[in-house]
């Protein structure tokens, strides 16, 4: 589904495509969750990097594209690099060198990337702190505010926001989506969606974004941004939040 003549989202997946850059943004991977789980006694399916590499290779193959970016939070661990976040990240890497083909590997560190410097040139990647600005588009993680004053396109994560909906009985569905919009400034902004398959997320339809991100607080008004669900193979425009908020 196209936002604009440059971005769109790689149909059911949490995948931004960015023509001009030849790039696939994604964001919140949190990679080696299981792992830490497991070491503090929860034990969950080692799934998430499964399902990120299916994911990033359906999108790459659909797209053509030959980059990728990160906008923060490619591990999940705040205070070290647990065995498992760098198996995982190494993992991660040789597949998209080695089977993608990806020829740029772009990472904007966001609040969980601690320690991630030192993995950098035996991996190969190009690291960014907190924002990167890439062709006409700012990329940052969503903790800080950004300090670029320039009339690009902000791109971020760390919000992980979905829609929550209810069924006829009133069970609740929480549906992950992308978030379009404006900032205050008249800046246009993207929110990505989480790649993990455990996040949880912010339900922007009924939950205070600006707990999570102050960027919301500060430069946005959420309920004029448009959400973007998607899920089994298909995109779908819900609308804009604050109108659902009163769904």
């Amino acid at each position: 589904m196209r936002l604009t003549a440059d971005l769109e989202i790689v149909d059911g997946l949490p995948v931004m495509h960015i023509r001009s850059l030849g790039a696939l943004a994604c964001a919140d991977l949190h990679l080696g969750y299981e792992g830490v789980m497991a070491s503090r006694g929860g034990f969950i399916p080692k799934i998430n990097l499964k399902r990120i590499k299916e994911t990033l290779g359906i999108a790459a193959r659909k797209t053509g594209a030959r980059s990728i970016i990160v906008d923060g939070d490619i591990k999940n661990e705040f205070s070290e690099v647990h065995a498992e976040e760098f198996n995982e990240f190494r993992e991660l890497m040789h597949f998209l060198k080695e089977e993608l083909r990806m020829k740029g590997l772009f990472l904007v560190k966001g609040n969980h990337d601690n320690f991630v410097d030192r993995l950098r040139q035996a991996l190969g990647f190009e690291l960014y702190r907190q924002e990167a600005e890439i062709g006409d588009y700012v990329f940052f993680h969503g903790e800080e505010l950004p300090e670029s004053k320039a009339k690009k396109t902000f791109v971020m994560g760390h919000l992980h926001p979905a829609i929550a909906v209810y069924n006829k009985v009133g069970v609740k569905e929480k549906l992950p989506c992308f978030l379009s919009g404006k900032m205050s400034d008249g800046r246009e902004i993207v929110v990505l969606p989480a790649m993990n398959s455990f996040a949880g997320g912010v339900e922007v339809n009924r939950d205070d974004p600006s707990d999570i991100a102050p960027v919301f607080s500060k430069m946005l008004d959420v309920n004029g941004m448009r959400a973007y669900c998607f899920g089994e193979g298909e995109t779908y425009d819900f609308g804009k939040v604050g109108q659902l908020r009163h769904v």
